[in-house]
């Protein structure tokens, strides 16, 4: 039997539960002194919750085609019930990316004054990843050349580190996904939020 065919028997919760046991079975057959070096960073952690889930719906948009053509091959990543704390990105053309950080610019209508700006040390984080810094006439903005194929891994891996570094995003964060050619996750990641 598969492991993805294991968890959907499962249920999400016994995939968790399943999981939990298989990590701290090979924790206690770790040798004394290396358990430590074999454990998870927050970081890894949160990669590996929901790094297949992006880059499932990322090959998908990108197998959609021509992107003049279908102009929504977008995957928005937001962190419910917080209408200001997303990333975004589309695929434009052939081999560019447009990625945006939310910055809380959209947060209020146009004619009023604004309500939310990002902390020093979140929009740090987001150069650090490469998005611009200047938010006074929208969100954070990322222009990315990308190869033919894409490199799936890197791109999730920005998006996710974008949300944990900028909003807060961990493992244990209930992610939501936005996209068109991909709505939902395909068997080969079975969700676990």
């Amino acid at each position: 039997m598969v492991c993805s065919e294991m968890k959907l028997e499962l249920g999400v919760y016994g995939a968790e539960m399943l999981v939990r046991v298989l990590m701290t079975a090979a924790l206690l057959l770790t040798p004394p002194g290396m358990a430590a070096a074999q454990e998870p960073t927050p970081l890894e952690q949160f990669l590996l919750q929901y790094r297949c889930l992006v880059v499932d719906r990322l090959e998908r948009i990108y197998a959609t085609g021509d992107p003049e053509k279908y102009q929504d091959e977008y995957l928005i990543i937001d962190i419910p019930p917080h209408p200001e704390t997303y990333v975004q990105c589309l695929f434009y053309a052939k081999k560019k990316l447009y990625c945006e950080a939310a910055s809380g610019f959209f947060l209020n209508a146009a004619n009023e004054p604004r309500t939310m700006r990002l902390p020093a040390g979140s929009i740090a984080a987001l150069a650090r990843l490469g998005f611009s810094t200047d938010d006074s006439n929208g969100n954070f903005r990322l222009d990315i050349d990308i190869a033919d194929p894409p490199d799936f891994n890197a791109i999730a891996d920005l998006m996710l580190k974008a949300l944990r570094d900028a909003y807060g995003a961990d493992a244990d964060t209930k992610l939501r996904f936005q996209a068109p050619y991909a709505e939902r996750a395909t068997r080969k990641c079975v969700p676990t939020s």
